[in-house]
Order: structure tokens, then C-alpha cells, then sequence
């Protein structure tokens, strides 16, 4: 697992405390801010402060982060900020360094609109009172003594949908946001944090009013430590009360003919891209409407897992997916296939609140998926997996690409592609692929490798139409 950071272990022990604290009330107790305050007296106990100016401000931020994990939000916003813990940041967004040589032509000082910059005892001053942040002062200093300090949080996101309000607190435009969760992973205060479904999740376990499923993201091999392997989780999930436990790579094995089947269909439009991501294919929705049509018109495995689950049981079910991905917690709310979410962090808390490790567990069976359908976890396994259902005498060009701002840039390059091969882009908004994803408990090139242990042998026999993009 990755090493914690002080932030990591704030929000796993608030998630664990929550947890605890919703299987010891009464089914039909609906939380209150009382039992946040004392939740948040216990994380954060009598002693001096640890990280803010007062250990009164610290338990506010986590009350704050508790009602959040019992599910208290405002609003559908999936990624919010917790007002009084975004204050730690620097609030000056250009600064002028040692370097300043206290030149003669002074060009910041005569370049800046607002008369903001003057020279005091021989070194340029920027009077932030005045400064519109526009950076001409930066760019004139022949010697780049001004320097841009962007917050973690605005320069994460890949759509500029995080931006600071007039008291340098850090907003979110909800029109922009695609609930990618970028800025709740980069956030060095945890200012920023993802609303939560973990209080539900336990409330339906313990209610069994009706029959609950659990759909595992194929990113939790490797999660909870190289010695627990999936079969591992499905036996801990199965003994925390879920009656079964699907595979979202069943959906992916769909979800791979469906697409193959696509390109077939629409060869003569030479270009499609994945919708799988749920991140990516917002991204592309606001910010390309223009190219929406050349998504995949195919859902995503998690929900396509989720059809076949109501199907099996006529809607009186209960499905709760589980992954590395704050993105899914907005597009469960696209249908109805997916009741619930909850990421690995969440899972972990829940494991712990019952006193069930997952190594201890006897691995149970898991069948019928296939290696492709597995490796959807990892960058390239899209493509993979598509490319393998395709027709032998088709030529086709694919391109694989991580990073949002590379995915969108990839798609506008190859959005006049009228010509040539048919070209396929699988797009993935997280480095790596779901491994990558913003609650992922291992880091991405340890969860790929357990991945690919977990799938086994893939046949490669159609690898040749491939081509790799970074």
C-alpha cells in the first residue's frame, strides 16, 4: 500500500471512526451534528495543535470532514471544499524572488497596468492590494525574478474548474467539474474531499432488506497488500454481509465486443474513443461537445455489470460498485444499474470497523471473466480488449493516452481524421489507468502489475494493430 501522508491518515481514521460509529446506532438513527463533535474530539484529542493555528480550528475541519463521510453533504456535488481548512496556501500569486537585480529599466514596474509594483531598498515590491495577477510583471523580468505560484489544487485541474473566490479560499464551478477528483488527491491541507456514501452502504448491510451485490473495479488486485489477491476481497466482502460479488470486468468483456462491434458498424466515420472513463467522457462533453458523437456509445463496465445484476433479480437488489474512482460516485447517478459507490479507502474502513483483514480470509472462486476484461484496469487494456474482437481484414490505428489534458489534445488532433485507417483512441483521465485513480490505496505501477498477475495470459494474437501514443 502507499505510504501515508499526515492528510492520507486524517481521512482514512475519520472514515474508520465513521464507520465504527454506524454499526454501533440504531438502523433508523439519521446522524446530527452532535455526534460529529464527538467523533471529531476523538481524532483529534485535548493536546496542542498539530497542523492549524489552534487545536479548536482542527477539531472544526474534522466535525467538517466527519459529516461528510456520514453522508451530510449539500447539494449532488461530488467533490467539495471545506471552506476552513482551505487557508494554507499562499496567497499572493506572483512573488518576487532573490533573484531581483534592482535593474535600471525597471520593465516590471513600467510594464505593470495597475501601477502595482514599486522599488523598495533596491529589490521590486508587488502591492497585492493592487495586483490583478495578469503576469505581464512576470513575463518582462529579463531575469525571471517573478515567479508564478499556481495552487496544487488549480494547477491538477484539467478542465480550470477550480479557481480562488475573493478570499483566496478555492471554489469549484460545479459546470466545469467533472468529478475526476484530481484536486482532492494533489490538496496538501485535504481542503478538498469527495462526499461520501459510506454511511448508507453499512445501513443497507445491516437492514438486508433486500439482497446486496457488490461490483469490484479489476483495479483491486494489489490494493490491500501483494499477499491479499481478489479472490481474498470477495471472501471479506462475502463474510461483511454482501450476498454476492460480480466482477466489473464481467461488464468489460461486454463492453469490449460491444465497442468492436461499433467500429465495424461505423467504419466510414474513421474515429471513435472510449466512454468507459466516466471522468474523460464528461471532459469531453463540456469542454468538446463537438466531438461527443465520437464516443462510444456503449455504458461503462461498472454499469453494464450492474444491468446484468438487476436483470438477474428484478430490480429488487441492492449494487454497490467498489473502486479506485471518485468519477463513478457521479456517473452511478447516470441510470439506475448502480445504487451505491464506495472507493478502496472507503471499503478498507469498513473492513476495519468489523474486524475482518482480508488475508485471513479463504480466497474464494472467481470465474467466467476473462483476462481482457481484467487488464480494463490497467492503460491499454481498452485497446486490448477492443482489438481483440475485431474482424481480422479491418485496418485499424490505436492510440492509447493518459492524462485528461493529453487525452483531450489527442482527440482534437484526430478530430479532422477523414481519411486513411480508422482510428481508435482509448482514453484514460488518471496516469496508468483506474490503478491510478485518485482513492487508489497502491501505487500505479504495483496495482498494473498485480493486475496483469491477476489476469493471467492474454492472446496477442491481434497486438499488430496496435500503435501506442503516451
Amino acid at each position: 500500500m502507499n505510504p501515508a501522508s499526515e492528510i492520507t491518515r486524517l481521512r482514512r481514521e475519520v472514515l474508520s471512526k465513521v464507520a465504527r460509529w454506524a454499526y454501533s446506532k440504531p438502523l433508523d438513527y439519521q446522524p446530527n451534528n452532535d455526534d460529529a463533535e464527538k467523533l471529531a474530539k476523538e481524532i483529534i484529542p485535548d493536546g496542542p495543535a498539530r497542523y492549524r493555528c489552534c487545536i479548536y480550528k482542527e477539531r472544526a475541519i474534522a466535525g467538517e470532514r466527519v459529516k461528510i463521510a456520514m453522508g451530510k453533504k449539500t447539494g449532488d456535488h461530488i467533490v467539495t471544499v471545506i471552506p476552513d481548512a482551505c487557508n494554507g496556501c499562499s496567497l499572493n500569486k506572483y512573488v518576487v524572488t532573490d533573484a531581483c537585480q534592482n535593474c535600471v529599466a525597471h520593465p516590471c514596474r513600467n510594464s505593470c497596468p495597475k501601477k502595482a509594483i514599486s522599488v523598495i531598498h533596491n529589490r521590486a515590491f508587488i502591492d497585492n492590494s493592487s495586483c490583478v495577477e495578469c503576469g505581464i510583471c512576470a513575463r518582462s523580468c529579463p531575469y525571471h525574478a517573478i515567479v508564478e505560484i499556481t495552487r496544487p489544487c488549480e494547477r491538477s485541474c484539467p478542465v480550470g474548474a477550480v479557481t480562488v473566490d475573493e478570499n483566496r479560499r478555492a471554489v469549484i464551478d460545479m459546470e466545469k467539474c467533472i468529478s475526476c477528483g484530481m484536486c482532492v488527491s494533489v490538496c496538501p491541507f485535504g481542503a478538498i474531499t469527495d462526499t461520501s456514501q459510506l454511511y448508507d452502504v453499512i445501513r443497507s448491510l445491516r437492514a438486508k432488506e433486500q439482497p446486496m451485490v457488490a461490483v469490484v473495479a479489476p483495479s483491486v488486485a494489489g490494493q490491500f497488500g501483494p499477499k491479499v489477491t481478489p479472490r481474498h476481497i470477495k471472501s471479506a466482502l462475502l463474510t461483511l454481509g454482501f450476498d454476492e460479488v460480480v466482477e466489473a470486468a464481467y461488464g468489460a468483456d461486454i463492453v469490449a465486443k460491444q465497442e468492436a462491434e461499433e467500429i465495424e458498424e461505423h467504419y466510414d466515420k474513421k474515429l471513435m474513443t472510449s466512454s468507459c472513463c466516466p471522468a474523460y467522457a464528461s471532459a469531453v462533453q463540456k469542454e468538446l461537445p463537438q466531438m461527443a458523437d465520437v464516443l462510444s456509445n456503449s455504458l461503462s463496465p461498472m454499469r453494464v455489470a450492474g444491468q446484468v445484476i438487476k436483470d438477474k433479480y428484478g430490480e429488487k437488489v441492492t449494487t454497490v460498485f467498489i473502486g479506485p474512482c471518485i468519477a463513478k460516485k457521479a456517473e452511478a447517478a447516470w441510470g439506475d444499474e448502480i445504487d451505491m459507490v464506495l472507493t478502496f479507502e472507503e471499503l478498507a474502513a469498513v473492513f476495519e470497523a468489523r474486524d475482518i483483514n482480508p488475508s485471513d480470509c479463504i480466497p474464494a472462486e472467481m470465474e467466467g471473466v476473462s483476462p481482457y476484461g481484467r487488464l480494463f484496469a490497467r492503460a491499454g487494456g481498452v485497446s486490448d480488449a477492443v482489438a481483440y474482437h475485431l474482424s481480422d481484414d479491418l485496418e485499424i490505428n490505436i492510440i492509447q493516452v493518459q492524462g485528461l489534458k493529453n487525452c483531450l489534445n489527442t482527440l482534437k488532433k484526430y478530430s479532422k481524421n477523414t481519411g486513411g485507417k480508422f482510428t481508435f483512441i482509448e482514453c484514460m483521465a488518471c496516469d496508468g489507468g483506474c490503478v491510478g485513480g485518485p482513492s487508489a490505496l497502491a501505487k500505479a505501477p504495483v496495482a498494473a502489475r498485480a493486475v496483469e498477475k491477476f489476469a493471467g495470459k492474454v492472446d496477442t494474437k491481434k497486438k499488430e494493430k496496435q500503435s501506442n501514443s503516451a
